[in-house]
């Protein structure tokens, strides 16, 4: 579905990623871990073309995508969720879901959906996306996404902050994800979360990818936890 293959890539003179490679599959959730600084987040935005590929490639559905505009991506069939989410915070909430619906020119039917996956959205439809709890300022970002029909799920610390409780909502929508035909790439750092989501992971060290292993593997090895985390 989406493989990324030797990939280099940076800030500027700055060359965070070098020599990076992942592949994910549809109904696969795919974990990226490393210490802060690793390229955990700059390899999602480098897939999104938000920064740009100096050397490698990436694909996606067989197609390279390597150098599109990242305007077209998300056309693809890719959402991206980023750190912090990104909304429209001036926005209503309504507002900011149809600014999804229309990269894809999606409408009531996908709009109903992610309102069903996400309940208190609807109450709060004409609230300002900036005045809402983190909780559900993650619960829209996720819908924005959503709007596009994405077959490659991108997510950049989708807990982080969060009480239990939404961090519970937002775990059971990316299993739902999943179960319906939907690749994950996920970027976290609760433990829990990994080992109760994921179905591989890759670790990162210095803008490469190190190892990778099944998250199987990784509950009856434990130790790798703490080389590559230092926890």
């Amino acid at each position: 579905m989406l493989e990324v293959t030797d990939i280099h890539s940076g800030y500027g003179a700055v060359k965070v990623l070098q020599g990076l490679s992942f592949s994910v599959k549809a109904s696969e959730i795919l974990c990226l871990l490393g210490r802060n600084g690793a390229g955990k987040t700059t390899a999602l935005k480098s897939v999104m073309g938000q920064l740009p590929i100096t050397a490698g490639r990436v694909t996606f559905k067989g197609e390279e995508i390597t150098h599109m505009a990242p305007h077209l991506i998300p056309r693809q069939g890719l959402g991206y969720i980023p750190q912090g989410r990104r909304l429209f915070a001036e926005l209503t909430v309504a507002e900011n879901i149809e600014m999804g619906l229309m990269t894809r020119k999606q409408g009531k039917d996908t709009r109903d959906w992610v309102l069903e996956l996400f309940p208190r959205l609807r109450e709060r439809l004409t609230q300002m996306a900036g005045t809402l709890s983190g909780g559900e300022q993650q619960m829209l970002a996720t819908a924005r996404a959503l709007c596009l029909r994405p077959d490659v799920l991108l997510l950049d610390e989708p807990t982080e902050g969060l009480q239990p409780s939404m961090i519970a909502q937002i775990r059971d929508v990316i299993l739902k994800m999943k179960a319906e035909g939907y690749a994950i790439v996920l970027v976290e750092q609760r433990v829990d979360a990994i080992l109760a989501l994921a179905d591989h992971v890759v670790f990162i060290e210095n803008g490469r990818d190190v190892e990778a292993t099944t998250v199987d593997d990784l509950k009856s090895t434990p130790a790798k936890l703490t080389r590559y985390l230092g926890v």
